[in-house]
């Protein structure tokens, strides 16, 4: 490469974009803010073409620090992460909210719920690969079973958990039978109907949904006589519910019926052809995802007290989406990251009021571009 060449290419690596982002930052941010943000960028992108240059990835010495952020740039972890991850994560989670104040905790439990169902659309999306773009719908659909049950019955929360998941459940093998049999952009039309359509039934039932105005007075779970109702004992109670459903996910991704999902997922003519019922395995994961959504809503309306066809609209399924995509789909730990990273990163960057989420969107498309795996990786076969 001549030398003029070389010029061209460091310009275009280097100095446009940091221009294009000082251009979009100045009105927002003023003049210093704008420059230091362009620099910061200029020095990132100086960084991650040294670390993933022809010596970092293919001629590392075993051991290095560029071997391992080239290795995490490829998607592999280092072993030690994966053994001793999990209970490094579960020991802070119960530990830190000790030392939190009720914002906080309120954050983190907000946080959780979208975990249990970004876990859950996983089962979809990066399990089977389903794309399903209503899934909010069957958050609704728990949440709403909760309240209709409490106004009609007088059920309390324990009562309604299981009810609330199997009432899911049942809509969506419904929903299921006539559109499995669907691929791609077209089931995920067909999904964004029907997420679209209990939300209109959600506002328009006024006998049993109240309408707009949605239900109120939905009481807080209690447990051996003792009340759920401080930020604390609810951020547990929904902790165990991730820990549970965790735990169920990873039995069901390593069975039998967790090899027959990931082998349609990787070619779903090939998995018919060696016998594998693959409507009848699409249609169970429809349930169980559906089910656990159904679980995270009867949750959502205990802590809320309320419900509203405001809370499942359809950027909700979006951002759920988001976190799988962003985790990496079909990895459980990856799934949890990117959950938490979407509920707690714009949190954290509330003081910047005028530009946080103009700082939040530019590290979505860095990490995009420079990690399209996500943030831990998609789990492939020789992982499971």
């Amino acid at each position: 490469m001549s030398a003029r060449a070389k010029v061209r290419a460091a310009l275009r690596s280097y100095i446009v974009p940091p221009l294009w982002m000082f251009a979009i930052a100045m009105p927002i941010m003023g003049l210093l803010k704008s420059m230091v943000s362009a620099g910061l960028l200029v020095a990132g992108l100086i960084l991650y073409r040294t670390l993933k240059g022809p010596k970092s990835i293919g001629a590392v010495r075993r051991g290095g620090y560029q071997e391992a952020v080239a290795r995490y740039m490829h998607g592999q972890l280092p072993g030690y992460l994966r053994r001793y991850g999990p209970a490094l994560v579960l020991a802070v989670s119960i530990v830190l909210p000790l030392f939190m104040n009720n914002y906080d905790i309120d954050v983190f439990t907000s946080a959780l719920f979208y975990t249990m169902l970004a876990l859950a659309l996983n089962l979809l999306v990066g399990n089977i690969g389903l794309l399903n773009l209503g899934y909010i719908a069957f958050y609704g659909i728990g949440a709403y079973t909760y309240a209709i049950l409490h106004a009609m019955l007088g059920l309390g929360f324990w009562d309604a958990v299981l009810p609330g998941g199997v009432m899911a459940a049942v809509v969506s093998l419904v929903i299921a039978i006539p559109t499995l049999r669907l691929k791609g952009d077209y089931l995920a039309i067909v999904t964004l109907g029907f997420g679209e359509i209990v939300r209109i039934v959600f506002n328009n039932w006024d006998s049993l949904t109240n309408g707009p105005n949605g239900i109120m007075g939905i009481p807080r779970p209690s447990l051996l006589g003792l009340q759920l109702s401080t930020g604390i004992r609810f951020f547990y109670l929904t902790l165990a519910f991730v820990i549970v459903e965790v735990y169920v996910l990873y039995r069901i991704d390593r069975s039998r019926l967790g090899r027959y999902a990931l082998a349609i997922n990787e070619n779903e003519q090939a998995s018919e052809m060696v016998g594998i019922n693959t409507y009848r395995v699409k249609a169970i994961y429809f349930m169980l995802s559906a089910f656990f959504g159904g679980v995270a809503g009867v949750l959502f309306a205990s802590k809320q007290m309320f419900v509203s066809p405001d809370s499942f609209t359809f950027i909700e399924s979006v951002y759920v989406l988001a976190m799988v995509i962003l985790g990496g789909m079909g990895n459980i730990a990856g799934v949890i990251a990117g959950a938490f990273t979407l509920v707690v990163l714009p949190e954290m960057l509330r003081e910047f009021v005028l530009y946080r989420m103009l700082i939040f969107a530019l590290l979505l498309i860095t990490m995009m571009l420079f990690r399209p795996e996500g943030l831990l990786g998609r789990r492939a076969y020789h992982d499971r």
